[in-house]
């Protein structure tokens, strides 16, 4: 095998393994979103459960709204992060 033969397996593999990171990061980002999104989603049921008026059940609905922002968020940065990894492996 010539170096140059060898130069482009080892890119393949290469490849193979940052392809198979970007995936796993994207599979964790989904657990993690549905994870978030379903303690939020307890959590507000319990508060909008004890709310003993119209405005704290009004606050409830607003963070409930900010905490699924805050699991979007975090999903986000999570795969921007293994994308920015990604790209970068391409530029190479």
């Amino acid at each position: 095998m010539t170096e140059k033969e060898g130069a482009g397996t080892q890119k393949t593999q290469t490849h193979e393994e940052a392809r198979k990171l970007l995936d796993e990061a994207w599979e964790r980002s989904a657990r993690v979103y549905e994870e978030a999104r379903a303690q939020a989603d307890a959590v507000y049921e319990a508060a909008r459960g004890v709310a003993v008026d119209k405005e704290a059940a009004k606050r409830a609905d607003e963070a409930h709204e900010e905490a699924l922002k805050e699991a979007k968020r975090l999903r986000d940065a999570i795969t921007k992060v293994a994308q920015a990894v990604f790209s970068e492996f391409w530029r190479q």
